[in-house]
Formats: C-alpha cells, structure tokens, sequence
C-alpha cells in the first residue's frame, strides 16, 4: 500500500479511468489531473454503458476534492485540444460529484419533452439509416460540429444524401418541413442546448426532441413549444443576438 501518488494518466477514451480504478485500492491518496467531462455530461445517468455509470463505484465515489480547469485555459496551458479538465484528490470520497452534471433550466425543458414526443433519433431509426432517398430528405449526424453546433449552417449538407456510416436520414412531407426543421436545428436554442449536452462530436439524437415541421419554427413557437419563461426567452434570443 503507497501513501500517495501523484500522476497525469493518458487521456485517451476511458483509460484514465481504468487506470484510477486500478490504483486506487493501492493507495490512500491519490492526486490527478485528467478530463473530467464524464462527470459533467447531464446525460450520462440516462445513457447506457456511460463512464459516469461504469466507474461510480470505484471512481466518483472516492473523490475528496476536485477543481476544474475550464476547457479555454487547459488547452492554452497544455497546448491540448481537450474539454475541461480537473485536479482530483481521491481518497474517502465524499465529495458532491452530481453537481457538476445539473442542468440548467431550459436544457431540463428540452431533455423533458423526450418524455412525450418522439426524438430525433426515433424518426431516424423508424425511416431506416439507408431508407429510400427519392424524396425529401434530411441528413444529420455526418456534418456535426466539436462546438455548439450539432448541424452545419450549411443547408447544402442538410438536403444532401452522403453515402457514410455516422449519417442519419429523415424525410419530409415538403421542402417547407425540410426547411424548417433545418431551422429547429440550427436554432440558438438548439445550439445551447447542444453544449450543454454534448460529450464529444458524438451527438446526442435520441435526446433531441422532434417539433411539428409543418409549423414556421421561430423563436415565439420555441419559446411556447418547451415552455420557455419570459427570463429564460430572453436569455437565449434576446441576449445572444
């Protein structure tokens, strides 16, 4: 049994986790600087086989202190292209870790209407990932974006059928649908809610609720859709512009 260890393990999927994992029964206390966005994903108790499940046990619940480096500074500290980063102190545990997962109140908004309405990835997946592409089409998931947007703006991408395997199809009534449901999208909402959400470049689909494509999706429909607050209306439309 060591008394303490200090260490910076490879950043590379989930192996500093193992790693942790690993040593922790070997020492009382251990110190680390690794990613820490597994324990702020806010989705990652509803996702199956996530980090946040799988090391509960022998991670998160040993934790005594933690310290988070914000993504900017990291990567201009470390020369690194990486999420945040964080400075653990693992030993009796104790410390707060759901925290750092909560929502914020209009991201709530959005994840709740998965609860009642269809998702972007059930009309995927009902369509067929390599349905029939004669008609009206969206494709979505082989564009994505590392930031806050999970389509590109480009509309060009979005009606073009692509031949890969992270693509998803959805076909549409009439343009007027495929139109707007680009909008919904790219919608500043969306895109809040996207980096939020989001883990990686992966994109959460089945946690991106579907709206009506036959109505005009402005911010007013948005806004009375999820229920947004007049605060909350503001803060995503009207401060953001």
């Amino acid at each position: 049994m060591f008394d303490c260890c200090v260490m910076n393990p490879p950043y590379e999927k989930s192996l500093h986790l193992k790693i942790i994992a690993e040593l922790l029964p070997k020492c009382e206390t251990v110190v680390n600087i690794s990613p820490c966005r597994w324990l702020e994903d806010p989705l990652a108790r509803y996702k199956n086989n996530s980090d946040y499940k799988k090391f509960e046990d022998s991670v998160s619940k040993k934790i005594d202190e933690l310290d988070i480096i914000k993504c900017d500074n990291a990567n201009e500290l470390f020369d690194i292209e990486h999420s945040d980063l964080a400075i653990y102190k693992f030993g009796n545990g104790g410390y707060d870790y759901a925290s750092l997962s909560k929502m914020d109140s209009i991201s709530q908004k959005i994840f709740d209407k998965c609860k009642s309405c269809k998702t972007m990835m059930d009309i995927s997946t009902e369509e067929g990932y390599r349905g029939k592409h004669d008609g009206i089409i969206g494709v979505i998931g082989s564009h994505r974006h590392p930031g806050p947007k999970i389509i590109s703006d480009d509309y060009n991408l979005f009606i073009t059928y692509r031949e890969t395997c992270g693509n998803k199809l959805i076909f549409f009534k009439n343009e007027t649908e495929r139109q707007n449901c680009f909008k919904y999208l790219t919608s500043k909402l969306i895109k809040h809610y996207s980096s939020k959400v989001r883990q990686n470049q992966r994109v959460p689909w089945q946690f991106i609720p579907v709206i009506d494509f036959s109505q005009e999706c402005n911010d007013g429909y948005l806004k009375e859709f999820f229920g947004l607050t007049d605060k909350e209306y503001k803060n995503i439309f009207i401060d953001n512009l």
